[in-house]
């Protein structure tokens, strides 16, 4: 006589499917890179007349203007890059020098943002000055508080602050679209172009927020392992 014994079921969970780990950095990197990319088809463009021959425009970029794409583009990047889990864990050495690089970066976007809104606040309607000035600093704050908050191990705090400087980080990219689709529905005055640009950096902190409060205790537990590792 044969008994078919099944294994127990009770109290055990199906295995979560995971999402890629490569998904999340991927699709901000991409993101992140849009206004840049459509920048430079915009001097592309100015360069090169209709019939494909050199048009006489000017093409090439202020140095405030090429520090502030090259700064940018290192901090969307590398910042990007952070967001991996797998490469936290699995290369550390390399996640500290990438980030390492990718601060530098923003501090050098930070920096040549002020520049240019100083640059060109005659182009430029009072309130998108402002902006443009709260959201370098607001960078640059961001950046230095996430750095103070590594080196004394606070890890949930420095992400926080890090995610917050990244967001301000991809506003451009999402002025793209703030911009794109504001413009057709409240015209290209100059208050409107400022609130819409306002609005790219609004909709980024406010996501931003949102992610920081999704998983804390996740986080909390992370960074006390993280602080009693030795170094």
């Amino acid at each position: 006589m044969t008994l078919n014994v099944s294994p127990p079921t009770s109290g055990v969970r199906p295995a979560r499917r995971r999402s890629p780990g490569w998904l999340l950095p991927t699709g901000l990197i991409v993101f992140g890179l849009i206004p840049i990319a459509a920048n430079a088809l915009r001097r592309v463009a100015m360069a090169v007349g209709p019939d494909g021959s050199a048009s006489g425009g000017d093409g090439g970029m202020p140095l405030p203007a090429v520090l502030h794409v090259l700064g940018a583009t290192v901090f969307v990047v590398l910042g990007a890059l952070q967001f991996s889990a797998g490469l936290r864990g699995r290369r550390p050495r390399w996640h500290r020098v990438a980030g390492r690089l990718a601060i530098l970066g923003a501090l050098l976007a930070a920096a040549s943002g002020l520049w240019l809104a100083f640059a060109y606040v005659s182009g430029s309607s009072g309130l998108l000055f402002v902006f443009r000035l709260l959201a370098a600093s607001g960078l640059a704050a961001f950046i230095v508080l996430g750095f103070r908050a590594i080196r004394r191990r606070r890890l949930p705090a420095h992400r926080a602050w890090m995610i917050r400087a990244f967001a301000i980080g991809l506003g451009a990219a999402t002025q793209v679209f703030t911009l794109g689709f504001g413009e057709q529905l409240f015209g290209e005055g100059e208050l409107s172009i400022a609130l819409l640009n306002g609005a790219g950096w609004a909709i980024n902190l406010a996501v931003a927020e949102w992610a920081i409060r999704r998983r804390p205790r996740r986080i909390a537990r992370a960074g006390a392992d993280w602080a009693r590792r030795p170094r």
